[in-house]
């Protein structure tokens, strides 16, 4: 009772954007996710002349969320009824994108238009969220998330446990709630948008200037710097270089490597430097923004020491600073220098010396291409595109539609998909008396529409 009026349980529930229901089954809420995905997917589809390009960056950016949104909660409910459902603003998202018939199947359709299936992009979201709970620190509730002997009801979260317990996610990084405390003072960076003035800034730098640089090849994962003492007037005196193997591709990028070899270098500053100036000098932009503005991003652990060096080091008056300077910069010798370190790591026989921890970005860039790579077409659907194109479906589909325009893209999808204005396809479909060509010599199929009608003869 409030006040006096009595409060009645309901049945379901909105709880952050997702109906709830009493047995758990997300029914209404799935129903509600079609409705509005098929909205704006024949919103979609009501704007004229889009090119390709334009037309599948809005599907991406307005389709797909308002069907997906929190798909990790409901997902495991879905059934082949609520997919149905879903698929009718794929298959219309796609027909807006390459301009294909309705007849054209929903699978032939997404890929021709290069976009995700549901079950793709809902594996995907369940993934990256299985690998975000194995980077959370100990102390997290979910940290201890374990798959029980017990299997008579499995939560959502145990269902993410049993699907991806077989993944190699092991040494996983941890990932504090923040890198750095939000009144700790940042690093200072020149990110120069012009090249010229990029250079410029990276040659100026004096006092203790560290080069530094990752390299990527033959599987491996190293990085390399070049330390020097710059004096006004002066030529540079080499202090120190250095070259670590760090790992394989499937453990490190470029990203954590530039990282890694900042805080080495810093590491190795001594305590006892006073009221110098260092200057850190890398190609990697992506590095050194994310040093600037720490959050919840891969890397975090190598951040946190970088900070840290870094507040050792502004005890003894010294200032730190971080300069962006374009990779193909032929007038900074040290860049090169650190290259060529970054290099000597990932020759043959190189190993790493110690196990190193598993990059979120990494693992999560792994696991989607293995999720790519397993979408396929249907054993009994698209015979005509299967013959017209083995790689299907397949990132290429994407280049071929995006440098058309909006006819153009209408003509290729029926030349690939086999349904087009010709009487061969018009004919099974009622519009057509006969499948004959005008030209009276053989059905107008499209080999012969292409390759054989003598109407387009010269």
């Amino acid at each position: 009772m409030v006040k006096g009026k009595e409060i009645k349980p309901k049945q379901e529930a909105k709880i952050l954007g997702v109906v709830m229901d009493a047995k758990l089954r997300f029914k209404k809420h799935m129903a509600e996710a079609a409705t509005k995905g098929l909205s704006v997917a024949m919103c979609l589809r009501r704007l004229k002349m889009l090119s390709p390009r334009t037309a599948r960056q809005l599907f991406i950016t307005a389709v797909a969320p308002a069907m997906d949104y929190a798909s990790v909660v409901w997902s495991h409910a879905r059934g082949e009824k609520e997919l149905t459902w879903l698929n009718r603003a794929q298959k219309m998202g796609a027909q807006a994108i390459t301009g294909a018939f309705r007849t054209v199947s929903r699978a032939v359709a997404e890929a021709e238009a290069g976009i995700q299936t549901v079950d793709g992009r809902h594996a995907q979201a369940g993934m990256k969220l299985y690998i975000n709970v194995r980077t959370l620190p100990k102390t997290h509730p979910l940290a201890t998330l374990k798959v029980s002997v017990s299997r008579r009801y499995l939560s959502p979260l145990k269902r993410l446990a049993l699907a991806f317990e077989k993944s190699r996610i092991e040494r996983m990084e941890t990932i504090q709630a923040y890198a750095v405390p939000p009144w700790h003072n940042r690093v200072s960076l020149v990110c120069e948008a012009d090249r010229e003035a990029a250079m410029a800034a990276a040659n100026n730098a004096k006092d203790i200037v560290i080069a530094t640089s990752a390299s990527d090849r033959e599987g491996l994962v190293a990085m390399g710097g070049f330390v020097t003492q710059e004096s006004t007037g002066q030529v540079g005196r080499m202090v120190a270089r250095y070259s670590v193997t760090l790992g394989s591709r499937d453990n490190q990028n470029p990203y954590t490597a530039e990282l890694e070899a900042i805080a080495m270098a810093l590491r190795c500053m001594p305590d006892g430097l006073q009221c110098r100036e260092l200057t850190v000098i890398s190609s990697c932009q992506s590095s050194l923004k994310a040093i600037a503005q720490p959050r919840q991003q891969s890397g975090q652990t190598t951040i946190r020491q970088i900070y840290e060096h870094i507040e050792r080091l502004a005890r003894g008056n010294n200032r730190a600073k971080m300069i962006w300077a374009p990779s193909r910069n032929d007038g900074f010798a040290m860049g090169r220098e650190a290259k060529r370190q970054a290099k000597k790591a990932t020759k043959a026989g190189c190993t790493p010396e110690s196990p190193p921890y598993q990059a979120r970005s990494t693992r999560t860039r792994l696991a989607t291409s293995q999720l790519r790579r397993q979408r396929a077409l249907p054993d009994k659907v698209g015979g005509y595109s299967k013959r017209i194109d083995r790689a299907l479906p397949g990132e290429h589909t994407k280049a071929l539609y995006d440098g058309l325009k909006r006819r153009e893209a209408d003509v290729l999808s029926q030349l690939r998909t086999g349904m087009a204005r010709i009487n061969s396809y018009l004919c099974k479909i009622g519009t057509a008396e006969s499948d004959m060509c005008e030209c009276g010599r053989a059905p107008e199929t499209m080999e012969h529409f292409l390759f054989r009608c003598t109407r387009w003869e010269t």
